[in-house]
């Protein structure tokens, strides 16, 4: 009852600046998931509730006004599509009920892209809308560490035979999506490191590391393969001398090979424990081939995939049964999206990888490395996990969709002045 004055106030100022007021916190809780829970159900966290803040007020944004992106990126009709289909699989879902509920996350997360690469950016709020974004990383992973020095050790959330010891992100967005959701902060963090300089450049430093070291929390190997990927792309494209790259990279490397070397507090001994092991991963994806012929032509139904799994796994016999349940997710999107709404899903899918790769390779060379990385690093976590559903994979969808609108406003205000209709010239020009 005190707070409902500031909290009104809050929502007015969001629907007149929701880029200033509604984006930042949002981005922030992205690493966090619905670990702050107001309400139950699937939109109940304070991070979803923000989302649904958001995407309103940018829709009657908008709406009201021409305060619009002039230009529409092609990752839009694709994505809409994508969502369309996935929309239409529920009239022959084998698992309606599941195909509904996944619906709905897949669409706000559809429509709040749609929404933010529609509203007019420029070059300040892109900045403030990546830093938000590692803000979030690096808060979650302070979040992590406080756990493990002052509450105790991390509550992990995996009780299962065989799980081992709990891992940084299983109480948030599960461990191995709680280090894909920090690829994104870590691209822009690195990125900032080779390129700015004096305070800048330190404290976007010491951020790297911090989130490097997060993702050696988790004990995800598709986390750190991905963090390679972002390293190793950041080096490539950005902008800065070769001897600053050098040492950067000699850093990271030194650092990553003492921690999986020495492992202090147990960092890096899964991914050097389990490094031949799949986890499970294969034998689920044995299940998804053998379920193939029935439904990798039309689908199951968006969300079906563990109930796939469930009825397929009986007729699967090389593949072992699971010490932590029957219905298990595909565990890497494309399996999900060949299973779920077959194959005209997955080409789908796969085009809106590539307008975006494409969108992001064709970036100013001053902008082009944090959403390549951060796509790259993207898709190779996303090949072992099943994260389609999760804000930060929209995240950076939408952080390239946004990148390229504002690569192309600046452009046209740069280009000159066009000749007139018909071959006449301004008159300055005619006496020269």
């Amino acid at each position: 009852m005190a707070l409902s004055p500031l909290l009104g106030a809050y929502v007015i100022a969001c629907f007149r600046d929701p880029v200033r007021y509604a984006l930042p916190p949002y981005a922030v809780l992205i690493p966090f998931g619905s670990s702050f829970k107001v309400f139950p159900g699937a939109f109940g966290g304070i991070s979803s509730l923000l989302g649904l803040l958001l995407g309103a007020a940018l829709l009657i944004q908008l709406v009201t006004t021409r305060w619009g992106s002039a230009r529409i990126p092609l990752a839009i009709p694709v994505w809409l599509a994508f969502l369309a289909l996935s929309g239409f699989s529920l009239f022959w879902s084998i698992a309606p009920g599941a195909t509904f509920l996944d619906l709905r996350i897949l669409a706000s997360n559809v429509v709040l892209l749609v929404a933010l690469v529609l509203t007019r950016f420029d070059h300040r709020t892109l900045r403030l809308f990546a830093t938000s974004l590692m803000a979030g990383g690096v808060a979650v992973v302070g979040y992590g560490l406080v756990q493990m020095t002052l509450l105790g050790g991390l509550p992990g959330k995996r009780t299962g035979p065989g799980d081992g010891p709990p891992r940084f992100g299983d109480d948030l967005l599960g461990a191995n999506n709680e280090a894909a959701a920090l690829l994104l902060p870590l691209a822009v963090a690195a990125s900032r490191t080779l390129t700015e300089s004096g305070r800048s450049r330190l404290l976007h430093g010491a951020a790297t590391l911090l989130l490097l070291l997060g993702i050696l929390m988790t004990g995800s190997r598709g986390g750190l393969l991905s963090a390679f990927v972002v390293f190793a792309v950041v080096l490539w494209l950005g902008i800065a001398p070769r001897a600053r790259k050098a040492v950067i990279a000699t850093s990271v490397v030194v650092l990553i090979a003492l921690a999986l070397m020495f492992q202090p507090f147990g960092f890096g001994r899964r991914q050097v424990e389990n490094s031949t092991n799949s986890s499970g991963r294969t034998d689920i994806w044995m299940v998804g081939a053998q379920a193939c012929p029935l439904y990798c032509l039309g689908g199951a139904g968006w969300g079906a995939f563990p109930t796939v799994y469930q009825q397929e796994l009986s007729s699967t016999p090389e593949a072992r049964v699971q010490p932590r349940g029957a219905t298990f997710e595909p565990h890497s999107i494309f399996l999900l999206a060949v299973i779920e709404v077959g194959l005209p899903g997955l080409v789908i899918m796969v085009l809106g990888l590539a307008v975006a790769l494409l969108s992001a390779w064709r970036l100013p060379a001053a902008m082009r490395a944090p959403p390549m990385a951060a796509l790259l690093g993207t898709c190779v976590s996303s090949f072992f996990l099943s994260n389609i559903n999760y804000k930060f994979f929209w995240a950076v969808i939408a952080y390239v969709a946004v990148s390229e609108t504002v690569a192309a406003a600046t452009q046209e205000r740069a280009e000159p002045a066009r000749p007139a209709v018909g071959g006449l010239v301004p008159a300055q020009q005619e006496v020269q």
